[in-house]
């Protein structure tokens, strides 16, 4: 007797379903779903949603002092790849630069970090987040961050002790919001 091939499919995906945690989406893909969906009905995106949309910056690493070649000749060494290692981000009109120490434990690192604007003025004081990117999220409720600071009216901030790994960073002052993804600590 053969089997319908649907339910082949059904049982395929009953077992990858339990067989791997479901994870959290980005919230820019759940966005971006409500967008094409409401665009296929017919329905226009709340004013809301659209300012928080455009408040919003996904910044881009423009520096990484442990990629090859962007150190002189001789500078570079083993020791350097484990030591302190500095990253440039540029978000918009928005400059992050993190300087990022290893603790001597060998499993967590500090970051100091400044937010500063292509302008003359300050970014502002705010908050800085870190949640860890590389590890399974809840379904439900928001990711609690790994690690949270205040940002100081010159824009610097402090995260202590995070364990090493990749996290998402959200820099939020005044009405911007600055995304740093996948940073690799």
């Amino acid at each position: 007797m053969k089997t319908d091939p649907r339910h082949d499919w059904i049982a395929d995906v009953r077992a990858t379903l339990a067989a791997e945690p479901l994870v959290e989406p980005p919230n820019w893909v759940r966005e971006r779903a409500r967008g094409i969906f409401s665009a296929r009905l017919g329905h226009r995106p709340a004013p809301a949603a659209s300012r928080d949309l455009l408040a919003r910056v996904r910044a881009a690493l423009i520096f990484d002092s442990r990629r090859p070649g962007l150190a002189p000749s001789g500078v570079r060494s083993a020791g350097v790849l484990e030591g302190p290692w500095q990253l440039l981000y540029r978000g918009g009109d928005v400059d992050v630069d993190l300087l990022v120490r290893p603790n001597q434990d060998g499993r967590t690192l500090n970051v100091r970090g400044q937010a500063m604007s292509a302008g003359s003025e300050s970014v502002g004081v705010g908050v800085v987040e870190a949640k860890r990117s590389d590890l399974p999220r809840r379904l439900h409720g928001p990711a609690t961050p790994s690690a949270r600071s205040e940002v100081e009216a010159s824009g610097e901030f402090a995260l202590s002790n995070l364990t090493r790994g990749r996290y998402d960073v959200l820099l939020r002052f005044g009405a911007h919001e600055i995304e740093l993804n996948g940073v690799e600590f």
